[in-house]
């Protein structure tokens, strides 16, 4: 019962004390029928307090249970799926028969993101997912969880002590006594430094037979060693040396008929071999303006180790000159181009004329040096017109342009080609200066291209030239006036940038390569991306580890970029075949618990449980051997299951569904015998 006053407190406090005196004052002079005051007074203050009857209908919401259905890679892999989602269907058959169930489905699945360089652990992380549903929910309806489950939960630390007083079933699939192999590997690098010697450490973990296993590695497809290997037992295996740039690393266990998978029998890997320092040579026939800007530019990375020489002098020339007033030494040309020119991996000839400096052994061990897979930039000046160009030397074999008769020397822009629009070097150079055109350049030398592909071009004219000559690279670029992009606000470009890129093309950095691939997997979806200086959509053929052919497109998106993508479970060594190219690349989920660990147990729950048995005492483990457990309704969580059943507690939560207030007089009536009642007092003490 509740009170409705149709009077403030105050006023009714007022007319309480003047019936009250009254009263008193009735009793104190021994006036007759006082009580008919006390009864006046006590409906006057029903009639003002309005009393009325508070009305609630209660009804009780449903119970809440939760379903989790394990569809993880572990579980996919085996076969496993399907069971797992006949249970999920017989559970809910069961919970809907029992009635005043709400039921939630929750269908855990790894959500794969790998991409190039960048690979996330792979696991099952069931607790996880689990909170994140519950945090939304009324705890106190939750009737119980059931979770359906190979047993390879890797968060089981994430268990939320909210659940302490909720019923947790596991129902596990597959058998007991799963055989597997699984190979394991720890300390492959990602990057490794050439000449530093590498370990790898493999470990086989083998339930099967007890006997050494046959282990084969592979480097770029190639055995370099055979094992036998004891299982459950470490051994460190050496690297053979890499080269530069991607390396592909197979390792590889015999297999069984009676394991349940073979994808964790193998490893593959990608480690890309990089130079603790590259070592560049830089020789200019003179100084100039843009030596500095060439200098900054090598010095600023410190991954390169510069060396520079100026020859203004033959080594063949003698004077009287004292050898304590000469400012410069004889330039150590034995040491540099015969004994140790395979140590470097860039030679740069700036503005370089012979004059008999260099003998032509010499130039042809250059030749050599880049034809064998080094580098060499060459930035012709004004000499390359003369007797003296190196286009007179045996380094004429390995330079992609003949100059012709005459020097231009009007201002121009230098202008990308429709090579140039697509090759790594030039692709985004206009991107960086698409408010602000190019500045000018002042002269360049007019050439005839023999081989090669030609970036940066004025009236057909080269510029800039590239081009692979047997195992290495060689780059021309016919003016010495770029470095004026970066000496005038007025006469902007991208030098900087420009010469990055060509320096680090020429040290075969694979981002800009012109077939370089990267790749962004999610899931099963894998997204590639190829840099390829042909025009229009490429079709390309994908093997996959089991030799599997997917064919697909990758559309011509512009600037040399194209993108395709394809679907794939699949993990290891992916060959990629288009044109008249091949590639190779690795979609390898490192860290992947859900490989590693495939095999259906109950061992991870149960030693949780034994260790955390303050807040687990509500968990239940049951294997799904013959049927799917009964699900009956349970008033307590004392007993959570049986042998062949599980329990969900009722909980049966009220909820107000109507809240409604009826008088408990009707205001009339009582105002009426109110009436009377003051009357009649008045009355009966009028007749005293």
């Amino acid at each position: 019962m509740v009170f409705d006053p149709i009077l403030q407190i105050k006023y009714i406090f007022i007319f309480s004390i003047f019936f009250i005196l009254s009263i008193i004052i009735c009793h104190y002079h021994k006036i007759k029928h006082h009580y008919l005051r006390v009864l006046t007074f006590l409906v006057f203050l029903i009639f003002i307090l309005n009393p009325q009857i508070d009305k609630k209908n209660a009804q009780h919401h449903k119970d809440i249970v939760i379903v989790v259905s394990d569809m993880t890679q572990s579980i996919i892999e085996t076969g496993k799926a399907k069971e797992v989602e006949t249970i999920r269907k017989d559970l809910s058959s069961q919970l809907k028969e029992i009635g005043n169930i709400e039921q939630i489905n929750i269908k855990l699945k790894n959500n794969r993101k790998i991409e190039q360089y960048k690979v996330k652990e792979i696991e099952t992380s069931l607790f996880k997912e689990l909170n994140n549903v519950i945090n939304g929910l009324n705890i106190e309806r939750l009737s119980g969880i059931i979770i359906i489950t190979d047993g390879q939960i890797h968060d089981l630390h994430n268990y939320n002590k909210l659940l302490s007083k909720t019923p947790i079933h596991y129902i596990l699939v597959g058998n007991k006594n799963e055989k597997d192999r699984i190979l394991k590997t720890t300390n492959i690098p990602k990057y490794a430094v050439l000449g530093k010697k590498y370990e790898i450490s493999v470990n086989i973990t083998d339930n099967i037979e007890k006997k050494d296993l046959k282990t084969d590695f592979y480097l770029n497809e190639q055995l370099f060693d055979t094992k036998y290997l004891s299982p459950n037992k470490s051994y460190k295996i050496p690297l053979p040396t890499l080269s530069i740039g991607k390396n592909i690393l197979e390792i590889r266990t015999e297999e069984t008929n009676i394991e349940i998978s073979k994808l964790n029998n193998y490893q593959t890997y990608e480690i890309e071999g990089i130079q603790d320092k590259l070592k560049v040579m830089l020789i200019s026939g003179e100084p100039n303006m843009g030596l500095r800007n060439l200098r900054n530019i090598l010095n600023s990375d410190p991954n390169i180790e510069l060396l520079h020489f100026t020859i203004l002098r033959p080594p063949t020339k003698r004077d009287l000159t004292p050898v304590k007033e000469l400012s410069l030494i004889p330039f150590p040309t034995q040491e540099l181009f015969a004994a140790d020119i395979s140590k470097f991996n860039l030679i740069i000839f700036d503005q370089y004329g012979l004059q008999g400096i260099l003998p032509p052994k010499y130039l042809d061990n250059i030749s050599k040096f880049v034809v064998s897979g080094g580098a060499l930039l060459d930035i012709v000046g004004k000499k390359h017109l003369t007797k003296d160009s190196l286009i007179n030397s045996p380094i004429k074999q390995i330079l992609p342009t003949i100059p012709l008769e005459n020097l231009s020397n009007k201002s121009f822009k230098p202008e990308l080609t429709k090579v140039g629009k697509r090759h790594p070097i030039t692709n985004k150079l206009k991107d960086n200066y698409k408010e602000k055109p190019w500045g000018e350049w002042t002269n360049y030398t007019r050439s005839q291209l023999t081989s090669g592909k030609v970036l940066l071009n004025y009236e057909n004219d080269p510029l800039l030239v590239v081009d692979n000559v047997g195992k290495g690279r060689v780059v021309q670029m016919l003016s010495s006036d770029s470095w004026i992009w970066q000496k005038s606000l007025d006469n902007k470009g991208p030098l900087i940038e420009l010469i990055r890129n060509i320096i680090q093309w020429l040290l075969k950095n694979p981002k800009l390569d012109e077939n370089f691939i990267s790749l962004n997997k999610e899931n099963n979806l894998i997204k590639i991306k190829l840099n390829s200086i042909s025009s229009g959509d490429i079709y390309a053929k994908i093997v996959t580890p089991s030799k599997k052919s997917l064919k697909f497109k990758l559309k011509d998106t512009g600037n040399g970029i194209f993108e395709g993508e394809f679907k794939s479970l699949e993990r290891g060594k992916f060959q990629m075949i288009w044109q008249d190219k091949t590639k190779y690349f690795i979609i390898n989920d490192m860290n992947n618990k859900e490989v590693e660990e495939i095999t259906s147990t109950d061992y991870k729950i149960k030693s949780y449980v034994e260790k955390n048995n303050t807040f687990t005492k509500n968990f239940n483990i049951l294997w799904n051997d013959q049927s799917t457990p009964k699900v009956l309704r349970i008033y307590n969580n004392k007993i959570l299951g049986g042998k062949n059943w599980i329990g969900v507690i009722e909980k049966n939560v009220p909820k107000i569904s109507e809240n409604s207030k009826q008088k408990l007089f009707n205001w009339y009536t009582i105002f009426m015998f109110l009436v009377f009642l003051i009357f009649l007092s008045w009355y009966k003490e009028g007749r005293n």
